[in-house]
């Protein structure tokens, strides 16, 4: 009886959620045409617990019309935000006995972006869904475009939101199931949601169960692995930690000299620690030498800390020895942990010396709790917090004459040692944390020191010291610490900086009246649909400037110049955007003026620019440039020289004067395309990083660094401007991009020869290079004497004998820990030092820079970069060695690099006789650009003087441009031109514009398709606010 009746009662459990739902649950979520009043939303849903969606409830919210991703790519794309990452979408999610947690990561908006557009991959699922109010606290660039909260709403509820969420996703990325205890509006921005919703009867009928909480890990390799909460909290270390290494012993190390056993010694160096390399004492006459010495280097563990140690026998009478070498990623260490590690040479090694050489080293980590650093990254680089001594030099009491010359040091300063005298004041910045010490000495007397640690000295009071101590007479030391700036000069970020989006938007409105005009549209195409048209002109000295000349004027002809938002230059065709871009309206002129100009120009004697009044005034400049602080370097004597053959008196016009010809967007942005390489021991194929200039930002895309353009070459450090110098003229920055002095022999080798032998040489490097992490332990070989004269026939063909220099901008900045991940950093890593931080360009005091035709000639890279978002690129191609050649080497770039780029596969009859002009495109990946390619040839104009004017016999010879690699009278080593190759040259490249107005037009209306094509992909995941309040 007992049993029936229970049995009953489980039936009508069973059968209650089904009742439950006919009785009070819809079978649709019902729909309400406008918002209600706040009594009936509280009343009709709020108190009954039942769902609806409300139609145009937020249509006078500004997101609803622009949120695109263009748009977030503009506003926020370089700012920072929270990411679930998951390795199938599902967060907060049951797997076997765990409830496991996304992992967590910081990325710039516009990496996610990137994910969602298939620019690029990232291990698992990307779901930007932090909550706690991520919209104000992470996003807050994008609050202007909605309502703080929803009035009807906060008014039935009687609170304001308790939190604002933007949440944004791949359609791959779920929420498990949960219960909020808050009253949720959401509001679908763009693409869909999918919600299951459950009434509060199904409650006991869901599976509810105690599970472990765990946390997803990504791993450098990309994987994932669970790692349970518990030990979570028992992993979680403070971020400044305390590194002991204690050097212990080595057996069995090779005697490099002759007789006796070798006299070693051993050194330390962690530069994101310490500027000073750490040495061991030196063991005499020894194969086994022990040292057991400890030294302590505060790390902060946000950095990418690698360690190198050296074994040296110590010489007298000539350098010392290398005998080991390792790098160590101290990013192994756990806190608390103390671990001993081997470290083995090479196996060649051991098989030469016929032994087990091996060095012992004893790390050991702990937590430091009184020191908390604040960092600024990018996700690539760090800067760090600096201070700032003050030092002076006075006459101490009545004593006179007090005149000795005194040196002032600051171990990882940027100012370096120092000379000062009674009367004289210095300045000094370094790291904060390195606490390091002033160290004072008469040059006439090395014995006389004084050092004062600067973590003794309060900050922003004088302290006064007398010195020296022994004799007379008698200085007062005056010093001063204080905090640097704590605001960077240098913009840590991968998107376009603010000026330039502004720019784009003022531009779109020029290029939406000339697509209407040229197109015949019915009217001005909307913001998200107007396409990003760029010219790309490649280098080509003298040729190449002129023949800029005579396209831009052919497109501006066909009415097509108002279309472009980039022009990108290198080499010569820097030049003439030099010159056009002094002229804030340019582009909206008949271009016929600016081309007499640059004829008289061309056609002049050059003879004159080595006249001895030009050379006492080249010396002046360049004495001048020296006193206010600027780098001697070759590259500068050769800008003015340059620019003696350009024009007739030296030009006052500096970049930033640029920005005069962008106000109101009347005129594409000018970005001018240069290389920085190493000075000695690498070609530029092995190491060569992309550096853009642009009136508003000179700055590296592999980096994420920029500044402001007025500020280049002026004194950096660790983010910081640290000395001001005034603005260069242009044409110091036209030597740079057409800068071909600093090449090396290898360089000269590329430029002299065929470059398809080059690039496949740097395709095999390119295969070699593990480019999937950073090496957690690497153990260099010492060189053997084969080694050493490969060394030196290598140090002759790579030391560029006349090198560009100018201060480093990036100097001093660290490297993120996971800098080697970053996808910007990704894009652009291709060199043979990318995987060893402590070797890039941070920690180079100068920049190398050079012309970018030492390893390709194009000025495209900037153009793509993702976020600049261009679907159209008119490439003007000027070299004489080949239609394709240049552009299919980048093509193979792109291709090695991963960066979206059409396939470049002209048939071979295309190779053996180009056309005037040929479209790459790449239909299956619309986020490479396509690309109208214009390759310097001379094809129907031979016998047409206009398209469709067929030349008359007696002007067929005007026809004929000699474009022969060989015997060109345009070859780049030519600076003077003759009346009549000039006109050919401008006719020749006007004439390839306008002949070819189809193609051009043809290719911007599918521009204009592709960018609808991207509008319409739009994220798989709708990007969702939610806000509400505690019910």
């Amino acid at each position: 009886m007992a049993e029936a009746a229970l049995d009953a009662v489980r039936r009508e459990l069973r059968e209650f959620p089904a009742a439950v739902r006919e009785l009070n649950v819809p079978l649709a979520v019902p729909y309400l045409d406008q918002p209600p009043t706040p009594l009936h939303f509280y009343r009709d849903w709020v108190c009954p617990n039942r769902p609806c969606i409300i139609r145009h409830a937020l249509q006078h919210w500004p997101a609803l019309q622009k949120w695109s991703l263009p748009y977030l790519r503009a506003a926020v794309g370089s700012t920072e935000v929270s990411v679930a990452v998951t390795p199938d979408g599902y967060a907060d999610a049951v797997r076997g006995d765990r409830f496991v947690m996304p992992a967590e990561r910081r990325l710039p908006l516009s990496c996610v972006l990137d994910v969602l557009e298939g620019r690029a991959q990232h291990p698992g699922v990307l779901y930007v869904q932090k909550q706690c109010s991520n919209l104000p606290t992470e996003l807050p660039q994008l609050l202007s475009d909605l309502e703080p909260h929803v009035p009807w709403a906060s008014e039935a509820l009687g609170k304001m939101p308790d939190a604002v969420n933007f949440w944004l996703g791949e359609a791959a990325a779920v929420t498990s199931l949960h219960k909020d205890h808050y009253e949720n509006l959401y509001c679908v921005v763009s693409g869909e949601k999918h919600f299951l919703l459950h009434p509060p009867s199904d409650r006991p009928f869901i599976p509810y169960e105690m599970y472990t909480p765990a946390t997803y890990q990504l791993t450098e390799e990309g994987s994932f692995k669970m790692v349970d909460e518990e030990a979570m909290e028992k992993a979680k270390v403070p971020e400044t930690c305390l590194l002991t290494i204690r050097v212990l012993q080595a057996h069995g190390l090779p005697s490099k000299d002759l007789v006796t056993p070798p006299d070693c010694y051993v050194t330390v160096w962690l530069p994101t620690a310490s500027s000073q390399r750490l040495q061991t004492r030196t063991v005499s006459n020894s194969r086994n030498p022990i040292w057991n010495q400890s030294f302590r280097l505060r790390i902060h563990r946000q950095l990418k800390n690698v360690l190198q140690l050296q074994v040296l026998d110590q010489d007298l009478l000539t350098s010392d020895d290398p005998v080991l070498s390792v790098l160590y990623d101290v990013g192994t260490l756990r806190i608390g942990e103390s671990r001993c590690e081997r470290f083995l040479g090479s196996p060649q090694a051991r098989l030469r010396q016929g032994g087990e050489g091996h060095l012992e080293v004893e790390f050991r980590l702990q937590s430091v709790t009184d020191c908390a650093e604040r960092l600024v990254s990018n996700g690539i680089l760090v800067a760090r917090e600096v201070s700032r001594l003050h030092v002076r030099l006075e006459e101490a009491g009545d004593q006179k004459g007090s005149e000795g010359r005194v040196q002032l040091v600051v171990p990882g300063s940027c100012e370096g040692p120092q000379e000062a005298s009674v009367g004289t004041a210095s300045r000094f910045h370094c790291l904060a944390c390195w606490e390091p010490e002033l160290s004072i000495h008469l040059q006439d007397a090395p014995q006389e020191q004084l050092k004062v640690p600067l973590r003794a000295l309060p900050s922003g009071q004088v302290v006064r010291l007398v010195f020296p101590t022994s004799q007379e007479p008698l200085m007062r030391v005056e010093l001063k610490k204080e905090e640097g700036p704590k605001e960077l000069a240098v913009r840590l970020g991968c998107g376009p900086c603010a000026e330039e989006r502004a720019f784009l938007s003022r531009r779109k409105q020029v290029v939406a009246k000339a697509l209407r005009q040229a197109l015949r549209l019915d009217g001005d195409l909307p913001e998200d649909e107007i396409p990003v048209v760029a010219v790309m002109a490649t280098g080509g000295g003298i040729r190449a400037m002129t023949s800029l000349y005579g396209q831009l004027a052919g497109l501006r002809e066909l009415g097509l110049l108002d279309c472009v938002s980039y022009i990108t230059g290198a080499s010569g065709s820097t030049w003439a955007l030099a010159n056009l871009y002094e002229d804030p309206e340019w582009s909206q002129k008949d271009l016929a003026g600016p081309t007499e100009l640059l004829k008289a120009q061309v056609t002049k004697s050059k003879l004159g620019v080595l006249a001895p009044s030009q050379l006492r005034r080249y010396r002046q400049e360049l004495a001048e440039r020296a006193r206010l602080g600027h780098p001697a370097c070759f590259t500068n004597l050769w800008a003015l020289i340059n620019e003696a053959l350009l024009h007739d008196e030296p030009h006052d016009h500096k970049l930033s004067d640029q920005r005069a010809a962008l106000s109101r967007g009347q005129n594409p942005l000018p970005i001018y395309c240069a290389l920085n390489t190493k000075g000695r021991n690498l070609t530029t194929f092995e190491f060569g990083e992309w550096c853009e200039f642009s009136p508003y930002e000179v700055g590296f895309p592999k980096y994420g660094a920029f500044i402001p353009s007025e500020l280049f070459g002026s004194e950096f450090f660790m983010g910081r401007l640290i000395k001001q110098l005034p603005e260069s003229r242009i044409c110091f920055l036209e030597g740079i991009w057409s800068n071909l002095y600093a090449a090396n022999l290898q360089d000269s080798l590329y430029w002299a020869s065929e470059p398809s032998q080059f690039w496949d040489r740097w395709a095999q490097d390119q295969a070699s290079l593990d480019k999937e992490q950073v090496p957690l332990l690497k153990i260099e070989e010492p060189p053997t004497v084969a080694g050493r004269i490969a060394e030196f026939f290598t140090d002759l063909l790579t030391r560029r004998p006349l090198p560009q220099a100018t201060h480093n901008f990036l100097r001093g900045l660290h490297f993120h820990k996971d800098y080697f991940q970053h996808p910007h950093f990704s894009s652009w890593k291709a060199t043979k030092l990318d995987g060893l931080p402590n070797q890039l360009t941070p920690a180079e005091p100068h920049l190398c820079l050079l012309d970018v035709g030492y390893f390709i000639n194009t000025s495209c890279p900037p153009l793509l970069r993702p976020t600049r978002e261009v679907d159209l690129i008119l490439s003007l191609d000027y070299n004489l060695h080949g239609a394709f050649q240049q552009l299919q080497l980048l093509g193979r770039f792109c291709q090695e690099q991963g960066i979206p780029f059409p396939p470049i596969s002209p048939s071979p009859e295309e190779q053996q006789q180009p056309g005037e002009c040929q479209l790459f495109l790449d239909p299956d990946r619309p986020e490479a650009p396509a690309v109208l390619h214009f390759p310097l040839v001379n094809d129907s104009f031979r016998e047409h003087s206009a398209p469709g004017v067929r030349r008359a016999a007696e002007e067929k010879e005007a026809g004929e441009v000699n474009l022969s690699s060989s015997n060109s009278p345009y070859h780049y080593s030519k600076v003077t031109y003759s009346q009549e190759d000039m006109d050919r040259l401008l006719q020749l490249t006007h004439y390839n514009i306008c002949n070819n107005q189809e193609q051009l037009l043809g290719a911007l209306r599918q521009a204009v398709q592709r960018r609808r094509q991207r509008k319409q992909r739009g994220p798989s995941d709708g990007g969702t606010l939610a806000g509400g309040s505690s019910p």
